[in-house]
């Protein structure tokens, strides 16, 4: 069972879990093919060098001119980082339940976060395309921005299509965040 952090620290973070069921599928599947440097490329490379959504660099860096925009993630501070820096992407700030200890959705985690920006929760606003995530920041005191991505999961069906009905802002892309948010 996974470890969140709720009764005991976390001993695994991102990178860790994501290696340890690439293990348990290969097992399971028989993937006898598979090299150990296969499920590194897989497990680690793939991770690492991800591409940002197109739209998110030009509005980052709009939104940055007014806003603290910070990286608040359960991915690892390594697949943040190296993220970043394949997408030039400069956040203010980069905080990673991995540092917490604890992990989303853990009340504790948004109140942490919130805590180390110096800023009360219904100061910040948590931006995602989950409604898991932005309902557990909501019941926090967070605002909230969901942004529709459709193709999030490549031709399945999204799990979180529609918005959650509380949240203070549901744009199509990261443009029509700026936008209302700017108004």
């Amino acid at each position: 069972m996974l470890n969140h952090g709720e009764h005991t620290p976390a001993t695994k973070n991102f990178d860790d879990v994501h290696a340890e069921v690439l293990e348990e599928l290969v097992t399971e599947l028989s993937f006898d093919k598979f090299t150990s440097d296969d499920k590194k490329s897989i497990a680690w490379e793939a991770l690492h060098s991800l591409d940002c959504w197109p739209d998110f660099p030009a509005a980052l860096t709009k939104l940055k001119q007014r806003y603290l925009c910070v990286s608040f993630t359960l991915l690892s501070y390594r697949a943040i980082i190296d993220t970043a820096r394949k997408n030039d992407l400069a956040w203010d700030a980069v905080i990673s339940c991995e540092g917490i200890g604890k992990y989303k959705v853990l009340p504790d985690v948004y109140l942490t976060c919130a805590d180390y920006l110096q800023l009360a929760p219904e100061e910040c606003c948590m931006v995602a395309s989950h409604n898991f995530d932005l309902d557990a920041a909501k019941k926090c005191g967070f605002k909230t921005a969901f942004i529709r991505r459709p193709n999030e999961w490549g031709h399945e069906e999204p799990p979180h299509k529609t918005p959650s009905s509380h949240h203070d802002f549901v744009a199509d892309d990261f443009n029509h965040l700026v936008i209302q948010l700017n108004s």
